[in-house]
């Protein structure tokens, strides 16, 4: 059983994990690739497996040393947390905070989630990055982000460790241009037969609720795109190519900012949504301030 572990062995190897060569690392560190190539050798022999082959003229992580080098990313996050505390006190704290935000989000919604993060004083600066969902939790796993936006609840099957809050839901509603709106909103929802429609991605959430509502009511209609980005939908609704789902809870910045209208509401289909952040050893008033806001403010 190994019972001690030589962790300048392991921060060398991370490193070298990171650059993809000794001698790349060897800046870093400041050592010598012969130092680093020995002690690296050390660690190997320690753990009886081997963490690197060669390849031309770099080296390639083993099985092993894939495995290892997630359980170093994670040490040495925490360890990097860990040492921003010593710079003073927890409470007075500054971070960038990089927030990573699901395509389908409403983006009026979310920057009200967003607005008491802009305001605190202890993040000096905020950086948002616009993605799919499970390409945002992967960049989280790799400390990439610092919390997810989304309207999933985390996939069980992900191997990722992580918290998942649920802020909570809209019922979602059908929006389109003035066109549309005349066309459509006095027999609703029976005027929605054959019509055309701008909907999510195929398989989200949004678009099975739907489906399965216009199924129930025996309405047949034309999709004219799928459409992963929700403003992007919004958009094509506004220049007429169809009408498009939307939260309730913004209508009106919705009907303003795009020159839709609302049309009518879709009974038991509704947006939930949720905040992801990391399963950190040191937790971090920040998150649960911004969970409490977001909550309050999704209702």
């Amino acid at each position: 059983m190994i019972t001690t572990i030589n962790y300048n062995h392991l921060y060398y190897f991370w490193q070298v994990s990171r650059c993809g060569s000794i001698s790349a690392a060897s800046k870093i560190l400041h050592l010598t690739p012969q130092t680093i190539s020995s002690q690296i050798s050390d660690l190997e022999h320690r753990l009886g497996k081997a963490l690197f082959i060669r390849k031309g003229r770099g080296l390639s992580l083993t099985e092993f040393g894939q495995i290892t080098q997630q359980y170093a990313n994670d040490m040495f996050a925490i360890a990097q947390e860990w040492l921003e505390t010593t710079q003073g006190e927890l409470t007075h704290l500054s971070k960038t905070l990089k927030v990573g935000i699901s395509d389908v989000l409403p983006k009026s919604l979310v920057s009200k989630w967003l607005a008491p993060l802009i305001d605190n004083e202890r993040i000096t600066n905020l950086q948002c990055i616009d993605g799919q969902q499970n390409d945002l939790l992967a960049q989280m796993a790799t400390h990439k982000l610092d919390l997810v936006l989304a309207d999933q609840p985390l996939d069980n099957a992900l191997p990722l460790k992580a918290f998942c809050h649920e802020i909570g839901k809209s019922q979602l509603a059908f929006f389109g241009n003035t066109h549309w709106h005349k066309k459509l909103s006095a027999g609703f929802p029976q005027s929605l037969h054959n019509q055309p429609v701008v909907l999510p991605a195929k398989g989200s959430p949004v678009s099975r609720a739907i489906y399965f509502w216009l199924q129930e009511l025996g309405l047949e209609t034309t999709v004219v795109g799928h459409v992963d980005d929700s403003a992007l939908m919004k958009a094509l609704g506004e220049q007429g190519f169809g009408i498009f789902p939307a939260p309730i809870l913004v209508k009106d910045e919705i009907e303003r900012h795009f020159d839709v209208h609302y049309i009518g509401a879709i009974e038991n289909a509704f947006q939930h949504y949720y905040a992801f952040s990391p399963d950190r050893l040191i937790k971090d008033t920040i998150y649960s301030e911004f969970i409490k806001h977001a909550q309050l403010s999704a209702f």
